[in-house]
């Protein structure tokens, strides 16, 4: 995934730290839209980069394909371990089966929350390299 930024600083040769605008599915056409209302944050990032940078220049970012990833334990984990968690114990009455459905989510909250303090230790999830200057 490639994105743009502008250089913020140059902490040390062969690095640079970008802010980028934070991704999401929302286009962010706010007027066209008026679903959430929200304005695009933006996001400081290191990246690594061979090329010789200065604060305020734009630059083209490529990050790994980790997001994809790390999105579906994030948001796709703690749904299925509900739904896994309700429909297997079909044999339990109603009540118990919302119970190990919730024991299910939580457990996928868990996972991933231990999943990101694990990338956290490690020096983070997503690394990005400055592909060219712009």
């Amino acid at each position: 995934m490639t994105q743009i930024g502008t250089v913020t600083a140059v902490p040390e040769p062969g690095a640079a730290v970008v802010q980028v605008a934070r991704q999401s599915a929302c286009a962010h056409n706010c007027a066209g839209c008026a679903g959430c209302g929200a304005m695009a944050g933006s996001l400081s990032v290191r990246a690594r980069s061979a090329l010789e940078l200065s604060p305020g220049d734009r630059v083209e970012l490529y990050s790994d394909g980790r997001v994809l990833g790390i999105a579906a334990l994030v948001y796709l984990g703690p749904a299925v371990l509900f739904l896994a968690g309700y429909l297997l114990p079909a044999g339990l009455p109603e009540g118990l089966r919302y119970a190990c459905g919730g024991l299910g989510f939580a457990l996928g909250l868990l996972g991933a929350v231990a999943y990101d303090r694990r990338l956290r230790r490690r020096g983070g999830a997503v690394r990005y390299q400055v592909i060219r200057k712009l």
